[in-house]
């Protein structure tokens, strides 16, 4: 639980490693097994909604105001454009 400015910095710094952390699995594990990315990256989402929910506590923010992602949010939607290459 987030009690002061200096543990909300703190936290806000580790939010940006873990962002940081999906970015980097993102760019080199999506692309090889998408599956294994949606299992390597759930520890961190779930830290990240956990810090997240700390912080909205801190700053006295309503709890609707923080929406979970969709089951499917680490799909990756195809290209928008068929086999040729055309849109």
């Amino acid at each position: 639980m987030i009690e002061n400015d200096e543990q909300l910095d703190a936290t806000l710094q580790a939010l940006g490693c873990l962002y940081r952390a999906l970015s980097t699995l993102r760019k080199s594990v999506l692309p090889i097994n998408p599956r294994q990315y949606a299992l390597f990256a759930e520890g961190p989402l779930d830290e990240i909604s956990k810090l997240q929910a700390e912080i909205n506590e801190y700053l006295g923010l309503a709890e609707n105001t923080v929406h979970a992602a969709p089951a499917n949010a680490l799909r990756e939607a195809g290209p928008p454009y068929d086999k040729k290459g055309k849109t």
